[in-house]
């Protein structure tokens, strides 16, 4: 793992655990491209991914990441948590550029009930 993914990584779970906008704000390329499962394309920009970012970080309770999987610039992060009564399971896919701020960063989810929960909670946030 390079220093720039160390660093990032350990910058995005301190995000994930305080959910603090200023430090995700510091995570992203002016130019990231937000991948969400419930749209078919891409939001870009710094503004919309963190609406969508933090949004998710209140809407998914109990969230636990538990395999990463990394290369010199990307990271596979598996996780579980919780939407409501319902538990999914997804996998963060993030891209990050020479200077390691986030130019991709794409979720996956499932089962369809919880997903199609996420998006109604969701919904009422953005």
């Amino acid at each position: 793992m390079t220093n720039q993914v160390q660093i990032w990584l350990e910058n995005w779970l301190r995000f994930v655990e305080t959910k603090d906008g200023e430090m995700l704000k510091e995570l992203l390329a002016d130019d990231v491209k937000f991948r969400s499962p419930f749209v078919w394309k891409p939001k870009e920009g710094k503004e919309v991914t963190i609406k969508y970012l933090s949004a998710a970080s209140v809407v998914l309770e109990n969230f636990v990441y538990h395999r990463t999987l990394v290369s010199d610039t990307s990271l596979v992060l598996e996780f579980t948590a919780n939407v409501g009564e319902l538990t999914v399971k997804g996998i963060d896919l993030v891209q990050l550029d020479e200077t390691g701020k986030t130019i991709d960063f794409e979720v996956f989810i499932r089962p369809m009930n919880g997903l199609q929960a996420l998006g109604l909670e969701m919904s009422k946030r953005l």
